[in-house]
């Protein structure tokens, strides 16, 4: 073994770690962990092969990811994301754990059709169908994006999509309305004896 003497002035010595396992930066390990467990919902094209979902990777590039996943419902939150030189959008958050345990955030824009699928899906559910493990899927069509929310049945392994009532059917929600069931939600979620389990 042959040791070899490295010369390192003090800023060089703080950039020894870098890249190595286990030492990070937390603000950009926390900001790289979150980006790569966003979903970030577009319309499909050829490019995407019919998906309407993509995670970014390390590099930047998009990660098709399949239309449909099994989960739990955990959370709905809206932030506001800026831009330099366009106005503030607000953005639906919903959290989901997968069937497999990992942790995912769909996001999209709160006044798009996708968001307000999302709602109307979530605000037909029962107390007990938001305690138990759902089935979503995406499907685009022309350049929108509409969720499916499907409800496990009692064998465990089918599930049964939501009805949604006739009233909400093909109707954009409004961005009160959007909040008031945001806040419904989650709080059935809280009032949920079962969602302690997930």
């Amino acid at each position: 073994m042959t040791f070899a003497t490295t010369n390192v002035d003090e800023q060089g010595f703080d950039q020894l770690a870098d890249g190595l396992t286990g030492f990070s930066d937390e603000a950009q390990d926390t900001l790289r962990k979150s980006m790569l467990t966003t979903i970030f919902i577009s319309g499909a094209s050829a490019q995407s092969n019919g998906r309407c979902a993509y995670m970014l990777g390390e590099d930047g590039s998009r990660i098709w990811l399949p239309n449909t996943l099994r989960c739990w419902i955990t959370d709905l939150a809206v932030v506001t994301q800026t831009y330099e030189s366009f106005d503030p959008v607000d953005k639906l958050l919903v959290s989901v754990t997968a069937s497999d345990g990992t942790n995912w955030v769909y996001r999209c824009g709160l006044s798009s059709w996708t968001a307000s699928s999302f709602l109307t899906c979530f605000k037909a559910m029962s107390q007990q169908q938001h305690s138990e493990q759902v089935q979503i899927t995406l499907s685009a069509k022309g350049r929108a994006t509409f969720v499916a929310v499907s409800t496990i049945q009692a064998d465990l392994t089918t599930f049964e999509r939501v009805s949604i009532p006739k009233a909400d059917l093909g109707r954009k929600l409004g961005y009160d309305e959007a909040l008031d069931i945001i806040t419904y939600v989650n709080r059935r979620a809280q009032d949920n004896p079962d969602s302690q389990a997930v």
